[in-house]
């Protein structure tokens, strides 16, 4: 979903600064939802939770690195068996960091339902 300049200041440095064992969980988790059709089949065993309320549409990964719990929002579409990240976030006691994240992903999820071309292809 993110322009090439804006994925390189939200996930790639993410990414970079994770050490090994993190990147490896990140990637595992991306690779679970390969063999999904939809939202429905996806639940948290699979290191994947679903938002509920008006942030239905919209699921967190879940995984740790040094300790901190990563959580990046995004969802499945806009064409099958395809999922895009739209933001990462951090939780903490069940708290987002930053706090307007849901907000801040169901608006790029619609801007990307509106016009495909803002999202990108990443390859992690």
């Amino acid at each position: 979903m993110l322009r090439q300049r804006e994925r390189r200041r939200s996930v790639r440095p993410r990414l970079s600064c994770a050490d090994a064992r993190g990147s490896a969980e990140f990637r595992a988790v991306l690779n679970g939802l390969l063999f999904q059709e939809d939202i429905t089949g996806w639940c948290r065993p699979n290191g994947f939770d679903r938002l509920s309320g008006k942030y239905r549409e919209l699921g967190k990964l879940r995984f740790k690195v040094a300790n901190v719990q990563h959580r990046p929002l995004g969802f499945f579409g806009p064409e099958r068996k395809m999922f895009t990240l739209l933001i990462w976030s951090t939780e903490r006691d069940g708290k987002f960091n930053p706090p307007n994240v849901r907000d801040t992903a169901l608006d790029r999820m619609n801007q990307v339902l509106r016009d495909r071309e803002r999202a990108n292809e990443c390859n992690f």
